[in-house]
């Protein structure tokens, strides 16, 4: 009897030693869609995205929205947005998207996961994560979700969690939500064609200001006043197309008659003197690749930021940025820090770009605004961007008359429409692009060919 007692507790004993296969926990919603609701990437009308940045220690956030059936950034001031394409990316990366695996329940892992709150202040350093919030034309919520660390050694996945919930799943996921302003926009700027340009005014003064030492009042003059004016003309070539080619050429700026026709200065004999075409130096000639540069650098010009402007033209708002107008009402000129270029178009339609401060922002107070960073000696010469004023005009004397190319606008109708497009902002555009369509006059010179 006592032999039997004691192999049972041998077996006993032996069965509770023996390693037990534990089942791993499986959950309710494992293999649910992450968002159920979105299945139409067209539904989405609103995007939000929250981040931290490491570098700034910053909350950023870039959000962009459709109004009124059309696109604009309003965190960026509501700038017109070029948002169909890549709101279809955003919207299309988050559909479809399972909760593969569920890895955590406990908040305190929630930082190893990268899927901290963006917002959370009191959060370790790299534990934040990326919030993305998209909503549909009621309001309703479609994706809110905070986008974490990438899942180790399974490429594709990464870990998110819904805000306000503690629970972390690993889930397939390629966001396509840029937060890049440029990516969002309309990247031809002037909405120039550059084989429509056919007179160029550059004038590469500087502004500087002073005090009256009698009055004491505020003084501005100019300094390397020298406007340079070229029109393309006949080069007495033929072109491989037998067609008479044309070339960049110097000449006299245009002066027109009561009639509305242009008056030839050479056959002039009012009393008052007529501009004259700028002569070259001696042993020199034009360079027409100088004017050819600030046509293409101008018709490629890229904007890094953007500033609203006031409806009624602030002088304060526009010293603040290199900006002057001089004069009394109603004859007020404008000028730029830095000088300005007029671009004539074949369809008289008339660019000019002013150009004004140099600001070394980044992040978004370069693309938005906001604190600017103060210009000081020593400042990364690499950073520098510019501040840009665009005015557009039209003179039905320049206009000849081009046909219209696939129903788009030509002449006054275009003017107006640029007017509109460009007289709510100031822009910021890369220093390197200024540097393309700003010469002094002596660059427009060269030797004189052997």
């Amino acid at each position: 009897m006592i032999m039997g007692v004691l192999a049972l507790l041998s077996f006993a004993g032996a069965m509770s030693m023996r390693p037990v296969e534990v089942a791993p926990p499986t959950f309710e919603d494992t293999g649910e869609a992450l968002f159920p609701e979105f299945v139409d990437p067209n539904a989405a009308t609103f995007l939000e995205v929250k981040d931290y940045d490491e570098e700034s220690a910053q909350l950023t956030s870039f959000s962009v929205k459709l109004e009124d059936g059309k696109w604009v950034i309003p965190s960026h001031n509501n700038y017109p947005a070029d948002g169909t394409e890549q709101m279809g990316k955003a919207a299309a990366s988050f559909i479809s998207v399972t909760k593969d695996v569920v890895r955590s329940d406990d908040p305190k892992e929630h930082a190893e996961f990268g899927v901290v709150d963006p917002e959370d202040e009191a959060a370790a350093k790299d534990s934040r994560g990326r919030r993305v919030t998209i909503k549909d034309a009621s309001g309703t919520t479609l994706v809110d979700v905070i986008i974490g660390k990438d899942v180790p050694e399974r490429q594709g996945f990464k870990f998110v969690r819904y805000p306000g919930e503690n629970r972390v799943y690993a889930v397939q996921l390629d966001p396509q939500v840029s937060t890049q302003f440029t990516d969002w926009i309309e990247d031809d700027l002037l909405k120039m064609e550059s084989d429509d340009i056919v007179a160029v005014l550059s004038n590469s003064y500087s502004v500087v200001e002073g005090t009256d030492p009698v009055t004491g009042e505020k003084t501005t003059k100019l300094e390397n006043d020298n406007p340079m004016y070229f029109e393309l003309s006949d080069s007495g070539a033929f072109g491989p197309d037998g067609q008479p080619s044309v070339e960049w050429a110097p000449a006299a700026p245009p002066v027109f008659g009561p009639d509305g026709a242009r008056i030839d200065p050479a056959t002039w004999e009012g009393e008052e003197p007529l501009p004259q075409p700028a002569a070259a130096p001696e042993g020199k000639e034009l360079n027409p690749t100088k004017v050819k540069q600030i046509v293409g650098a101008s018709d490629r010009m890229k904007i890094v930021g953007v500033r609203p402007r006031a409806a009624r033209l602030d002088p304060f708002e526009m010293k603040s940025k290199g900006f002057f107008l001089v004069g009394e009402p109603p004859r007020l000129s404008l000028l730029g820090n830095e000088g300005e270029v007029h671009l004539i178009s074949n369809d008289g339609v008339i660019y000019t770009l002013f150009f004004g401060e140099v600001t070394y922002a980044t992040g978004e107070a370069l693309s938005a605004g906001g604190e600017e960073d103060a210009v000081e000696e020593g400042e990364d010469a690499s950073r520098a961007n510019r501040y840009m004023f665009v005015n557009v005009g039209y003179d039905a004397r320049r206009d000849q008359g081009a046909p219209s190319v696939d129903g788009e606008p030509r002449g006054e109708a275009r003017a107006q429409m640029l007017a509109e497009r460009f007289e709510r902002w100031y822009y910021v555009i890369q220093d390197s692009s200024f540097v393309q369509v700003h010469k002094v006059p002596d660059d427009f010179w060269r030797d004189v060919k052997e």
